[in-house]
């Protein structure tokens, strides 16, 4: 009896690789465009919206509209980050709707007895709905660019090595923009007021104010409080790659810069934010990491207060003078005076950036601004959001399966909070540099909450376990 030939084996057909968005390299232009171009600059025809930045943003959200219908976006599972961006989403469509189908009224009280920023005009009826109508599309430009940026983010970064490649960049490019404010203190030049890009033309001052006879710098931003409160969001990430990253002595060059730059904008809403900042990775260090934070804190401020003399003064001086300090006063006075607007749109909101400032009043408080713009739903969700962000944040500080990426999960939240408490001192989606790093914040909370779900789940499958751990 023969032996049976071996049967030949079966080929199977060897999958294609999955295509998948080429993430760090959109992402990487955005930053490029967000921190290097004064965000003074814009396309004229569109107005504040038409920043660079801004655009491309439009262009990533339509490309990740397009992966999501061509098959290229993550088949995880959604995200808490994901669905309040959906959220959010859903809320600024409605109230532009709303806006657009009520009408917009101002009243007559609604004017400050003087503004120091804007020139108040009396409007028509007629003329304040028509440019309440645009100002209302400059508003779903902006979100729809703000949105790309952070869909972009939750998706196209698909390992911890990307992500960690591009915060570094972030981390660079937020230290450019660093030494150039530290050039613009001591000089007084503001190098950006020089940058001109053909196609482009101003829209605001690109230049220097001085408060207590100290440069208050903004570099590429559109004011020192923008400056302040980007830099000092963007400094627990710094912090983390000086912990974590460092290969040579340069690569601290980012924390130096970075702690110069936020006292030097002068502002006070920087200071709130990097305070809440350092409590939040204060609580998350270990006993010795908070030891020798005790120990080199006091000594960062005795170097800079013999090196820059009046710079730490002053800065005490803002939180000592708060009572008797006009601006706050003057934001503390807008609570009264915006219910009568506020009532005429109360669940939906009038449609993003239709509180206009130079028809109405300026109003230094994103959350209250959103409570009049999107309404009561839309505050509620941009409180969500915030604290989906932050959640899925710690999510990665606590499960991630390196010591490092759960660090990366602790600094995403510090500047999460920061950044957050910052929307109670100024309207910071009327900056474009400070909405666009809290959506950077948002989006990179999103993808580092993927990438630690999905290796909790790998890990989970290795052992033999249910559920995601």
């Amino acid at each position: 009896m023969s032996a049976t030939a071996p049967s030949p084996a079966v080929k199977r057909p060897v999958r294609p690789a999955p295509r998948r968005l080429p993430g760090t390299t959109l992402l990487t232009i955005y930053v490029c465009l967000l921190t290097l171009i004064p965000a003074g600059l814009v396309f004229g025809p569109i107005g504040a919206a038409g920043t660079p930045a801004t655009l491309w943003g439009i262009f990533l959200l339509i490309l990740w509209l397009c992966s999501r219908l061509g098959g290229l976006g993550s088949r995880s599972h959604v995200s808490p980050v994901y669905l309040a961006l959906g959220f959010l989403a859903v809320s600024v469509l409605l109230s532009w709707a709303n806006g657009v189908s009520v009408g917009w009224v101002r009243p007559a009280d609604v004017h400050q007895v003087t503004d120091g920023v804007y020139s108040l005009v009396p409007v028509s009826v007629s003329e304040l709905q028509e440019k309440s109508q645009l100002a209302g599309i400059r508003g779903l430009l902006s979100v729809a660019g703000w949105l790309g940026v952070a869909l972009i983010l939750c998706d196209g970064l698909r390992t911890w090595r990307q992500l960690d490649r591009f915060v570094t960049t972030i981390v660079w490019l937020a230290a450019v923009i660093g030494l150039v404010g530290v050039i613009q203190f001591v000089t007084g030049t503001n190098l950006a007021s020089y940058i001109r890009i053909p196609g482009l033309t101003i829209n605001g001052e690109i230049g220097s104010l001085v408060r207590s006879g100290l440069n208050r710098v903004q570099a590429t931003a559109t004011h020192p409080i923008e400056y302040g409160v980007v830099l000092a969001a963007l400094f627990p990430l710094a912090l983390h790659q000086a912990l974590y990253r460092v290969r040579r002595w340069y690569d601290y060059a980012p924390v130096a810069l970075l702690s110069l730059a936020v006292p030097m904008s002068v502002s006070r809403s920087g200071i709130l934010v990097l305070g809440a900042s350092l409590l939040i990775l204060f609580a998350g260090w270990s006993w010795n990491r908070r030891a020798w934070s005790l120990v080199l804190f006091p000594a960062v401020v005795v170097a800079m207060r013999a090196t820059f003399p009046g710079l730490v003064g002053t800065i005490r001086s803002l939180f000592t003078s708060l009572l008797g300090d006009p601006s706050v006063s003057g934001r503390t006075s807008d609570y009264g005076q915006i219910l009568g607007i506020y009532a005429g749109h109360p669940w939906l909101g009038r449609g993003a950036s239709t509180f206009m400032p130079a028809y109405y009043r300026t109003l230094d408080n994103q959350f209250l601004m959103n409570l009049v713009e999107l309404g009561a739903v839309g505050l509620v969700i941009t409180l969500f959001l915030f604290i989906a962000s932050t959640y899925a944040a710690r999510y990665a500080k606590r499960h991630a399966t390196s010591p490092e990426h759960q660090h990366l999960g602790l600094a995403l939240s510090a500047g999460l909070v920061g950044i957050a408490m910052s929307y109670a001192t100024f309207d910071a989606w009327g900056f474009p540099m400070a909405a666009g790093a809290t959506f950077l914040l948002i989006g990179l909370s999103g993808a580092a909450w993927r990438m630690t779900r999905d290796d909790v789940r790998k890990l989970a499958s290795a052992n033999g376990d249910v559920g995601d751990g």
